[in-house]
């Protein structure tokens, strides 16, 4: 079904662009459609709300309706509004920017942040928002802790992108790494997926070592050097009230692989 897979790329396109947006060009140029096919394509997505275009730029953005799905699977998928407060908590201790992350199929996306009220610079970090596996605290976090297997197949199946000078691309740096952070509990991004920015992260785990979520820290990578033994303490004590209430909470794995939370 070549409309589909074409519909998919648009989509991870355009859901992946920065905050101005994903011209025709560019489209034209990534997924090698003609402009022409791109516009015919682009126009019935945009009749439907999953994307919208900026009057003044031409460019493109998600639309409504790609929103309200996004929300509504986050929001039936994971139990945020369990694990927001340890988040909210953090935030408020460190004055930082704090966000949750989930790992599912492979892929971990986020699902909440809290920005402190006298915090004021803005980092693109948002509900839904893919982190990639490689180079992001909140992902590396994850990973260490599953089978070595699945962590090679990952690695395999991944585009391993060298977002600045520090991100890692070889299998085996990144493999090591992984290894260090299961022995440690703490995984960092110093200036990995975007220079002048790092950020810390911490697993919460959900019963039989099983780290399924993360909760991070972000800030200007000059502090995180600075106070990066405080930071640490604050993220790892938050991390284990976390993981130690996720242990109160039963999570059922339906026959459709849907995680069901009940209470115990």
């Amino acid at each position: 079904m070549e409309w589909l897979k074409r519909f998919v790329t648009i989509m991870d396109i355009i859901s992946e662009a920065t905050t101005a947006g994903v011209s025709i060009t560019e489209l034209a140029h990534t997924t090698e459609l003609s402009k022409g096919s791109l516009h015919r394509i682009l126009q019935d997505m945009a009749g439907h709300n999953l994307i919208t275009q900026n009057s003044n730029t031409k460019k493109y953005f998600l639309g409504p309706k790609s929103m309200v799905w996004g929300s509504k699977f986050v929001l039936g998928q994971d139990p945020a509004g369990i694990l927001s407060q340890y988040c909210d908590l953090l935030a408020e201790r460190t004055n930082l920017y704090t966000f949750l992350s989930r790992i599912n199929g492979g892929e971990v996306y986020c699902i909440y942040t809290k920005q402190p009220s006298k915090f004021n610079k803005k980092y693109f970090v948002h509900v839904g928002q893919r982190m990639p596996l490689h180079c992001t605290a909140a992902a590396k976090s994850m990973v260490a802790f599953l089978p070595d297997a699945q962590i090679d197949d990952l690695i395999a199946q991944n585009d391993m992108i060298k977002f600045t000078k520090n991100t890692k691309t070889a299998a085996t740096s990144i493999i090591d790494e992984l290894k260090d952070i299961k022995t440690s509990g703490i995984a960092f991004c110093r200036e990995e997926l975007e220079l002048g920015v790092s950020g810390i992260s911490t697993p919460i785990f959900v019963g039989n070592n099983q780290a399924a979520f993360s909760i991070s820290l972000l800030s200007d990578a000059a502090f995180i050097n600075q106070k990066e033994e405080s930071l640490i303490q604050e993220i790892v004590q938050m991390g284990k009230q976390a993981s130690e209430h996720m242990g109160r909470v039963r999570l059922l794995t339906s026959v459709n692989g849907d995680l069901i939370q009940t209470a115990f």
